[in-house]
């Protein structure tokens, strides 16, 4: 596999290599595509039917949005303050919470939980919104997310299901994924090309992954593929330092 899997990233670097006075030259992203089984031994909780995961770069699976069909949504995140707000009995705010927030859906347009669930709290400026406050201590979301923290910090990348607010599985439905972007003409990245094979190479084994290698789209400025540039990506630092424990 190691010897197929350097030809095909050395094949999609050299598409874009010979590009003139372009930073994004030699980009290649490499998704990492898990059988449906490959976490069935971690936790499993949601709030109930109709809800779909919520996950970007600040959330660990543990975060869930359900279109309720009539023009709100309804948000459940876990680990939710304390913050600059009152708490749920007026007071102080001094313990993490679960929130689960019905609004329309515009109204979260603002609301910043697109990049960081802390910016659920902002929909207490919001009249139409009802919101339910509970601890977060003993709740199944804290079971999970100190469940995929540890994953994180053991391998050095989150599993990836559905694309955020769009929905859908990129890869069908069942399969997370993890992706690696190696910019191989910054003089600031954080692992080469040769970095990345051996990580993609024992990730793949580890996880019996399916690989599949993308070139950059100078045209379209984007990396090929569903993913293109994503933030939601593992980061090949942290990988490598993950796989040296």
């Amino acid at each position: 596999m190691r010897r197929s899997l350097r030809r095909q990233i050395e094949r999609r670097i050299n598409q874009t290599w010979a590009a003139q006075n372009c930073m994004e030259r030699g980009t290649v992203g490499v998704a990492l595509i898990f059988p449906k089984d490959a976490f069935a031994d971690a936790p499993a909780w949601t709030p109930g039917p109709g809800f779909r995961a919520l996950s970007n770069e600040s959330i660990s699976n543990s975060a869930f949005i359900r279109d309720n069909g009539d023009g709100t949504e309804t948000v459940v995140v876990g680990g939710i303050g304390p913050a600059q707000r009152p708490g749920r009995d007026g007071g102080v705010w001094t313990e993490e919470e679960v929130w689960t927030v019905t609004a329309p859906t515009e109204a979260y347009e603002y609301s910043g939980i697109g990049n960081n669930t802390q910016g659920i709290t902002s929909m207490l400026d919001q009249p139409e919104a009802v919101i339910h406050r509970e601890p977060y201590e003993g709740h199944p979301l804290e079971t999970l997310e100190n469940y995929w923290e540890n994953f994180a910090n053991a391998w050095g990348f989150m599993p990836e299901g559905e694309l955020r607010y769009e929905g859908g599985w990129p890869f069908g439905v069942g399969r997370e994924w993890a992706y690696l972007v190696c910019h191989t003409n910054s003089t600031h990245d954080e692992g080469n090309q040769v970095v990345l094979l051996d990580s993609v190479v024992k990730l793949a084994d580890l996880f019996s992954a399916e690989v599949r290698v993308y070139p950059y789209n100078l045209q379209k400025r984007e990396i090929t593929g569903p993913l293109g540039n994503t933030i939601r990506r593992a980061y090949i630092r942290d990988v490598k330092n993950a796989l040296r424990k």
